[in-house]
């Protein structure tokens, strides 16, 4: 931040490719997409097909479902994805805030405090406001650091007012700052009853209360959240339209799907409100596909990837059941199968990689699918879950087909209840949460000598990828022919960010030509024209790369990390003034971004603009009270000055950080 940028590591931070708690990476898109561009369309399409639009999208929330459907949304209500998202005064409780203080790295302490208060000015985070003057428990999120001596350096807190995850496993919380979301360090973990860092938080280092959720992170931790048109990953007031998961996000809009029911009643038909010819009805069911787009509605949120690749023109909120995955994204995956009969089955892999490696899927030519064990409207009840999965599993391996070969006797008396999941689909610490937590490759023997049978009937199974240039693998979803331009696009989308953030001039030179190419074909394509540009910062082709952020910003004025990529790359080949004008028009984009304030700082100095310096360099420590090189910064330009007194205040604060067991943050 505040030394001459030399390693654009230290410079962009890689939150594109951290996973965030419950929720997944992404990227953003272009200035818009095809569902903005027919919001007004009326369009109506069969069932089996079925995007519908409608002049209010056709949405209608989930609450329009409860009047002919009460028992299926009754039994819903109970279902995790219901309780995905919340404001903090309608989440329930899972919390023990009676002990909520915990030590983090380097001398760091953590505690939440929870009292009735505002949150900060915030918008509201529903489309149901909360009453005028009313007054909401706030959970505020504080980051301590010590001296050596113990005395406080800084004690950090912040609002939070979104609580995100089902708490199954664990929940953690957001705060809205103008549109913009961000994730707190804190993590409730539910499964061992504790308070801990938010998993992608490197006790060494992370991005403190400036871990930035995207709209990739809420397509899916959310109902339908409703994004700023021109600007990636800021959010509209009322940030949500619907919190949680909902019927919707399954089925479709309903907008039609009830109007079409009110007119059979209205028509004065014998037959009742329900009935009619049901392939006339405008409503996704999505049981009733045979081929990808049965398994894509869910596989829009289950199959993360090491990295998914929009298409151009398409935003992270434009899936509708009915729909292929690989209409909107490509998939890049981190292994061709998946082990079969390792000692580590978690490995970042998805639950859709090891459900396709497994032999059940591959000997039923993909007949089975996630809704033929997973009930989407509720799962099994405490103590239920190994009776209601072992009838799922009879259903095929029934008396008279292929049986279970262990004696029966043995698996009644073993103290496992004849669970098949125990033995053939045992759970075990994931690497992260967007990873498999239960092996989904249906083993007959876990962790056995197993692997060959598989491997020879999915010789690549196992095939690990190396996440550089050499390596990538795309997901191949069933029955899709490939799109080879689509493919090339995207890898060299991947390629870029792979050599950007990794340092690879091969990886770089490969996506230059790949984006070269694609560019060819579509000159309008902002995603293609970022990734461009920091390939070509990393092979040193500066003036180039300028050009081809500067062509993305016209497209897309707002374009927060083109704008910081672009200063950045000012920055470092010497172009101070120009350099000076980006950074203001990202400050302006987003003023609440500790490290631009201090880059801007540093750039202010080498003009020597002191007096703004100081300024840029005291918001960006008032946002971020651990940054080392701000207050080393400050020290050399009070010295400069001549000021001893403020320049020494700032060289204490600095030592104290970096020494006496307290490491400082270094701004990235």
């Amino acid at each position: 931040m505040m030394s001459v940028p030399q390693n654009r590591i230290s410079l962009i931070a890689p939150a594109g490719l951290v996973l965030l708690v419950w929720l997944c990476a992404g990227c953003s898109r272009g200035p818009e997409s095809p569902s903005e561009a027919t919001a007004s369309s009326t369009a109506t399409t069969s069932a089996d097909g079925a995007e519908q639009v409608s002049s209010s999208g056709g949405w209608l929330g989930s609450t329009a479902c409860r009047e002919c459907h009460s028992q299926i949304f009754e039994r819903y209500t109970g279902h995790p994805m219901w309780h995905t998202l919340a404001r903090t005064d309608k989440a329930t409780a899972i919390e023990n805030f009676s002990q909520t203080s915990f030590s983090g790295p380097a001398g760091l302490e953590y505690r939440v405090e929870v009292h009735e208060g505002f949150s900060a000015g915030s918008p509201s985070t529903s489309s149901m406001p909360a009453d005028s003057g009313s007054r909401q428990p706030v959970q505020w999120h504080h980051e301590l650091r010590r001296a050596s001596d113990g005395s406080v350096l800084y004690d950090q807190r912040v609002p939070f007012e979104i609580a995100v995850g089902s708490g199954a496993h664990g929940r953690s919380w957001l705060r809205n700052v103008e549109g913009r979301l961000y994730q707190s360090p804190i993590t409730w973990y539910a499964e061992d009853g504790h308070w801990g860092l938010s998993p992608g938080y490197a006790p060494e280092f992370h991005d403190r209360f400036e871990r930035r959720v995207t709209h990739a992170c809420l397509s899916c931790h959310a109902g339908r959240a409703i994004p700023l048109a021109g600007e990636p990953d800021r959010f509209q007031d009322p940030l949500f339209a619907e919190e949680s998961i909902g019927c919707e996000r399954c089925h479709g809009p309903g907008e039609q799907h009830v109007q079409w029911h009110r007119n059979i009643a209205a028509a004065g038909s014998a037959a009742s409100v329900g009935s009619g010819n049901p392939a006339a009805d405008p409503i996704v069911n999505p049981g009733h596909f045979q081929d990808a787009r049965l398994d894509a509605v869910c596989n829009q949120c289950h199959l993360a990837g090491q990295r998914r690749v929009l298409k151009n023109g398409y935003s992270e909120f434009d899936f509708r059941p009915g729909m292929r995955v690989s209409d909107l994204w490509t998939v890049f995956v981190k292994t061709k199968g998946t082990t079969a009969g390792t000692e580590d089955p978690a490995g970042a892999v998805s639950h859709v990689e090891q459900m396709h490696a497994s032999r059940c899927y591959q000997q039923t030519s993909g007949g089975l699918n996630c809704i033929s064990c997973h009930d989407p409207h509720e799962v099994p009840a405490a103590g239920q879950e190994s009776a209601f999965y072992r009838a799922k599993c009879l259903e095929c391996h029934s008396a008279g087909r292929v049986e279970c070969s262990e004696l029966p006797e043995r698996r009644a008396n073993d103290g496992r209840g004849d669970s098949c999941i125990i033995c053939h689909m045992p759970a075990y610490p994931a690497a992260d949460v967007h990873s498999a937590q239960t092996d989904h490759r249906v083993l007959r023997r876990p962790l056995v000598s197993e692997a060959a049978a598989v491997m020879a009937t999915n010789p690549e199974a196992g095939q690990p990828l190396q996440r550089d240039e050499r390596s990538l693998v795309a997901w191949r979803e069933p029955g899709v022919p490939e799109d080879a331009g689509e493919l090339a696009r995207a890898s060299g989308i991947y390629l870029s960010e792979l050599a950007y953030f990794g340092g690879s001039n091969e990886a770089a030179a490969r996506a230059v030509v790949l984006l070269d190419e694609s560019l060819a074909r579509e000159a309008v394509d902002v995603e293609a024209l970022l990734a461009r540009g920091r390939a070509l910062i990393q092979l040193g082709r500066l003036p180039e790369a300028v050009k081809s952020l500067e062509a993305l910003l016209k497209l897309s004025p707002k374009h927060e990390t083109a704008l910081e990529v672009l200063a950045s790359a000012q920055h470092e080949s010497g172009r101070i003034r120009s350099a000076r004008t980006t950074y203001e028009k990202l400050l302006e984009v987003n003023p609440h971004r500790s490290r631009y304030h201090g880059r801007y700082a540093h750039v202010l100095g080498q003009l020597q603009e002191y007096s703004r310096g100081v300024q840029a360099a005291e918001k960006a420590l008032e946002l971020d009270p651990s940054l080392v090189q701000a207050h080393q910064w400050l020290q050399m330009t009070w010295e400069h000055r001549g000021m001893a007194d403020r320049a020494d205040y700032h060289r204490r604060l600095a030592e104290q950080m970096l020494g006496g067991g307290t490491a400082g943050r270094k701004q990235r």
